[in-house]
């Protein structure tokens, strides 16, 4: 449902929306939800969300609660829904009822206070409505003046993943690794004779970094700080690269993709939402992928999707799309189905003590692979984003590459990175 995001690949050229300046309506006198009336909303969706969220909607549950709610997607893939949404956020254009945002867009919109609701103020409260809705996620589709603009409603705890048939042949053992030194150590055990530990150096510059969405800005507005966890990340990619363990393949290329199913490698650090997607289309027919802590226990996330209610949408929808958004994020009954359907992992902490995260998982060698993925979603650090977030993150890709070719020391881009940066948002 998510895809994938390496560091490197965030996109440079995001379009910043626009303020929409003329100021929202007072929300608090928006009509409210009416049972007795008929509601024809529209849902901006990407990736397989249509699928997950049309059988929920058509589910008991859903149509004893709200049979006067009806919804009509409008679906894209991952790129062509966030440019469509960005685009019509920019020209202050209609744009569907409810939107799903990645993630990785958050920044782009989160900053632009009349581009999307603030959900925190009246009518909708949304402060004491997602109280259990895990923390670090909706810190981060909050502005720095805390404006809820976004819901979370899936996430993707960051694990490592790896083939354990492969690691045993070389003698090797990735579960529970104190340190990265010692991923690097097991990682040259299986390297060799064109296998390889990990797809891409690229694929572990963004854990240090909890995932990299938000934190780029220190609470009292200081760059790249601590400068601790950024030089790690960068020590982190050059080591790696370094040691000769990752197979410099792209991301999303077909050698890619077709390395998890033909062990050309071995290791994956990567999001709850990965484990879908080995086990459907990547690799259905390999038997050994496992999944265990990241190396140190570093708690990391790789994915996510949030919902909205863009300023644009008529008064007289708003109450009834904070509905949906209300049932999708914060219903056991939604959150669950979707984990179901689609292996996006809830966002919503009450799921976590439901006996089907501790059931063992039959593609992942019978083990209860979700609790991990629960302990790791609990134990994130908060993050929130910035208006240049964007900005940072596109100069620090191009700073990781950088490392990861040779050209720079880490201390050097660390340097370059603020320099860069600073001559930017200055």
């Amino acid at each position: 449902m998510v895809r994938r995001v390496i560091l490197m690949a965030l996109s440079a050229g995001l379009i910043s929306v626009a303020v929409l300046g003329c100021g929202q309506q007072e929300e608090a006198d928006i009509p409210a939800f009416d049972p007795d009336k008929t509601y024809n909303l529209t849902f901006g969706a990407f990736g397989d969300l249509e699928a997950a969220y049309t059988e929920i909607f058509a589910s008991e549950h859903f149509r004893s609660q709200y049979p006067n709610i009806n919804i009509t997607f409008q679906s894209a893939d991952f790129g062509g829904h966030h440019d469509r949404l960005t685009t019509q956020l920019s020209a202050r254009e209609r744009t569907n009822d409810i939107e799903a945002l990645e993630v990785e867009f958050i920044a782009n919109f989160v900053e632009q206070g009349d581009a999307l609701i603030d959900l925190n103020q009246e009518p909708y409260n949304a402060e004491s409505v997602i109280g259990d809705v895990v923390d670090f996620a909706v810190a981060q589709g909050q502005t720095r003046e805390l404006q809820q603009v976004a819901i979370p409603v899936d996430i993707a705890p960051a694990v490592l993943f790896y083939r354990a048939d492969l690691a045993a042949e070389a003698g090797a053992n990735f579960e529970n690794l104190d340190s990265w030194e010692e991923y690097i150590e097991e990682g040259r055990k299986v390297t060799g004779n064109g296998r390889y530990a990990v797809p891409n150096a690229a694929d572990v510059a963004a854990i240090p970094l909890a995932g990299g969405k938000g934190g780029w800005l220190s609470d009292d507005g200081e760059l790249l700080q601590p400068k601790a966890k950024f030089m790690e990340a960068l020590q982190l990619v050059a080591d790696v690269r370094g040691a000769g363990i990752d197979a410099d393949l792209g991301a999303w290329s077909g050698p890619w993709i077709e390395s998890f199913a033909n062990g050309t490698v071995v290791t994956m650090p990567n999001g709850a939402w990965w484990g879908g997607a080995l086990r459907t289309w990547v690799a259905p027919d390999v038997e050994d992928w496992r999944v265990t802590y990241l190396p140190g226990r570093a708690m990391s996330a790789l994915g996510g999707t949030y919902l909205s209610i863009p300023s644009t949408v008529p008064a007289d929808n708003r109450a009834a799309a904070w509905e949906i958004i209300k049932y999708l994020t914060t219903t056991e009954e939604a959150q669950l189905k979707t984990f179901d359907i689609i292996d996006a992992f809830p966002a919503l902490t009450t799921t976590y003590d439901h006996p089907i995260m501790s059931e063992p998982v039959p593609y992942f060698g019978n083990e209860p692979v979700r609790e991990i993925f629960a302990d790791v979603a609990l134990n994130m650090p908060n993050m929130r984003v910035s208006e240049y977030d964007n900005i940072i993150v596109s100069i620090w890709g191009s700073i990781v590459g950088e490392v990861l070719e040779g050209d720079l020391t880490p201390d050097q881009a660390y340097e370059q990175a603020l320099r860069q940066i600073r001559a930017t948002i200055d």
